[in-house]
């Protein structure tokens, strides 16, 4: 086994804790408290002018790509898109949140998708994950 770099254990620290927090984002979600997430999510957003049919399609697959980007991401399994995709649910996120003017929560997923942007410039430093386990074979 090889030893890990500084970076490469910084990288991998970051990615799992990035990983496991937008895992267990969407994990909690759903189950029995699925229906309650989309309820309120479309709650927010009654008063928008967005279409309640895309708020309700996009509050039925957030926890869905949570966990599933969440764990990609937790694993270093498809890393890089797997970052781009949370990295694009994000940036929807935060537009709606701009939409009904929720500052303080743009700034928290701003800081959401600075990580997200962080650990994909720093790929390269993906060193204790399975893709770099799956390129070694």
């Amino acid at each position: 086994m090889t030893t890990l770099s500084p970076q490469e254990l910084a990288y991998t620290l970051l990615r799992f804790a990035l990983g496991l927090n937008i895992f267990l984002h969407g994990a909690v979600r759903l189950g029995s408290n699925y229906q309650k997430f989309i309820d309120w999510t479309t709650g927010l957003f009654q008063n928008t002018p967005l279409p309640s049919f895309a708020v309700q399609a996009f509050a039925h697959s957030i926890p869905i790509l949570e966990v599933t980007f969440g764990l990609l991401i937790l694993l270093g399994l498809f890393t890089l898109p797997a970052l781009i995709g949370g990295t694009l649910v994000m940036i929807g996120l935060m537009a709606g949140m701009c939409i009904i003017q929720n500052w303080e929560i743009v700034g928290i997923q701003m800081i959401y998708i600075f990580l997200y942007t962080v650990l994909t410039f720093t790929l390269t430093y993906n060193g204790l994950s399975i893709d770099r386990f799956l390129i070694r074979k």
